[in-house]
């Protein structure tokens, strides 16, 4: 409430006036203390495939740099280690942009996650919080991780808030929902109101590689997609020749591994995903679809007009209301240049995706609701580390299949009121390296809490748990996953209160990643969310006849092992050591690279 709106109301009778507006002051006061304590905040969605961090500033990933812990569209989603670039994000940059006319004058606001929101147009009123609703165990709230937070749009004053909600149910994880609440907490009305989500694409981070993206049409589901393609030289558009792996034949489409090196022994597609953004309620207005350039902080190198985007203190109201509501050609890239008109060119190739609703209006005190949903899909892991020139052409449909798949998964999700159509059993555990590893010699032992006696199906109210599955990967952290072992619920091992799974006679020298998970009496299994993010190695017996037979592999290393596996490049194992032992790294000069303590008690570090 504000003193305008005390102002504005209709009067009491003179002499009543002080009682009256005393009472109302008194209140006013803790509000306005309370949305003092509100601060710009973010919270993470791990829960499903799709990673994201919100604030309550509708930004995503960070305001400075999309190198860094946070994620901005990951796919799949992995936490980040020692090198922060090690990222399959989507999108470099996500934010919003708003319109409308109050008292005939007209207000507009964007902000994106390369800027800090400014004090002149916004503050928070919400704090951005996390909740936590494992296995759908409330079936009253949404989503098994929901974030939420808002803000208040100074000139419009309107109070934005955001519920995004994400599941880890194998057939509703490929994306995330958000909830867009507007309210007009005054007593002028807001007309022609424009609502829209923007996303700088990238695909992706972990490639290095921008500005080569295309994009497709779906006439069925009237909806834009992105996808990565042929590297060009901007200047002349000539595509950028490579000579290794499949870069003679396929150039750096899907960005293949095998390209940037001679003889590589990686094949992996580092951005085999397709990209879409759909509107699931508009609140009754119209739906647009705009392509623009994005350039981060810069500014365009020649772009058309209707491929640039305003800018937050230079461009007038007028001009984002012009490209809120433009409409981009449907048809893919391809075909609009082959059309020769509006789309098909170079700047295109590094779009920005505005996907807006309008026009609406909120008279005073009214609230309106707008659901987005992003959604991502990939052909099998299996095909994407696979490579190759076969999986480079497979991509363009198996992954569009998978999109389009789970764009119906978001739209039946949301017909539902957020009910899934079935549930799997609870999970094992919960979030990466939840799992009890333990490694030995030549095994590894996995272990995790069982599924209790008294659990029962959220809607069934049946205890329809059948049996756990353990996978393993020699790859990464999200696969490709080996099924090692279904355990049905009889045959289940208890170990001091733990199920224990023993995975013997494992190679000397790999690294295993692991996630666990249930199914039930129907076959629905849930989702893979325990999984370990670095990997973990058999142990070797210590050497009993040490300094004899002492290995150092590979050897010599020449700025790369050779091995197999996402991050395994740069490992360096000993081999044949004492249980505890000082080992020292070298350079051929003698110069000390590295000192560091064995002390674990196997025969290799």
């Amino acid at each position: 409430m504000k003193l305008s709106v005390l102002r504005n109301a209709c009067l009491p009778k003179k002499g009543t006036v002080l009682r009256w507006l005393l009472p109302a002051l008194l209140l006013l006061l803790p509000i306005s203390q309370s949305h003092a304590q509100v601060v710009w905040g973010k919270q993470t969605l791990k829960r499903g495939k799709l990673w994201a961090t919100l604030w309550n500033s509708f930004q995503y990933g960070d305001p400075v740099e999309t190198s860094n812990a946070f994620h901005t569209l990951d796919y799949p989603g992995y936490s980040k280690g020692p090198n922060i670039d090690d990222a399959l994000n989507y999108a470099e940059a996500a934010g919003y942009a708003i319109y409308g006319e109050r008292n005939n004058i007209a207000y507009s606001y964007t902000l994106n996650s390369r800027f800090f929101p400014s004090g002149e147009h916004v503050f928070p009123l919400e704090e951005a919080i996390l909740t936590r609703n494992y296995n759908l165990e409330n079936l009253s709230t949404a989503g098994e991780e929901i974030v939420t937070g808002g803000h208040h749009v100074n000139g419009l004053e309107l109070d934005l808030s955001r519920r995004s909600m994400v599941w880890s149910y194998p057939e509703y994880d490929d994306f995330i929902i958000h909830e867009v609440t507007i309210t007009n907490f005054d007593i002028t009305i807001v007309e022609n109101l424009y609502f829209g989500m923007r996303y700088g694409v990238r695909l992706t981070q972990r490639s290095g590689t921008r500005g080569d993206e295309k994009f497709g049409w779906n006439d069925e589901n009237h909806l834009f997609y992105f996808y990565d393609h042929r590297s060009f030289r901007f200047e002349d558009e000539e595509p950028v020749q490579w000579s290794n792996g499949v870069g003679p034949e396929r150039g750096d489409i899907g960005d293949a591994r095998d390209i940037w090196e001679a003889g590589s022994r990686q094949h992996e597609l580092d951005a085999a995903g397709h990209f879409t953004v759909i509107v699931l309620d508009s609140a009754n207005g119209n739906v647009y679809q705009n392509i623009l350039e994005h350039v981060g902080q810069g500014v365009t190198e020649g772009a058309p007009r209707e491929d640039v985007m305003f800018i937050q203190g230079v461009d007038q109201p007028a001009r984002f209301l012009e490209v809120l509501t433009h409409q981009q050609p449907k048809m893919s890239w391809d075909d609009a240049r082959d059309a020769g008109g509006e789309g098909g060119n170079k700047y295109e190739r590094r779009p920005e995706f505005l996907v807006s609703v309008g026009p609406l209006t909120l008279s005073p005190f009214e609230t309106k609701r707008i659901v987005f949903a992003e959604v991502m899909g990939e052909m099998s892991r299996e095909k994407i580390v696979e490579g190759g020139v076969e999986n480079i052409d497979l991509m363009a449909v198996a992954s569009l299949d998978s999109m389009l798949k789970n764009v119906a998964a978001a739209k039946r999700l949301f017909a539902n009121n957020y009910m899934p159509e079935y549930h799997p059993p609870m999970t094992p555990t919960n979030g990466e390296n939840s799992l009890r590893l333990t490694t030995d010699a030549g095994k590894i032992t996995v272990e995790w809490p069982p599924v209790p006696d008294t659990y029962v199906d959220p809607s069934t109210r049946q205890n329809d748990f059948a049996g756990y599955r353990i996978y393993r990967s020699t790859y990464f952290t999200i696969g490709p996953w080996t099924l090692v072992a279904d355990i049905p619920k009889a045959d289940a091992e208890i170990v001091n209160g733990m199920v224990q799974y023993v995975d013997d006679d494992l190679p000397n020298g790999v690294g295993n990643y692991y996630c666990v998970t249930t199914y039930d009496t129907d076959g629905h299994e849930s989702g893979k969310v325990n999984n370990n993010r670095f990997p973990v190695y058999p142990l070797r017996a210590p050497n009993e006849q040490f300094p004899k037979e002492v290995y150092v592999v590979p050897n010599p290393f020449r700025q790369n092992s050779g091995l197999l596996g996402q991050g395994e490049g740069n490992r360096i194992e000993f081999i044949g050591i004492p249980g505890r032992c000082v080992i020292k790294i070298y350079t051929l000069t003698g110069d000390l690279v590295q000192e560091f303590s064995h002390d674990d008690g196997s025969g290799s570090a």
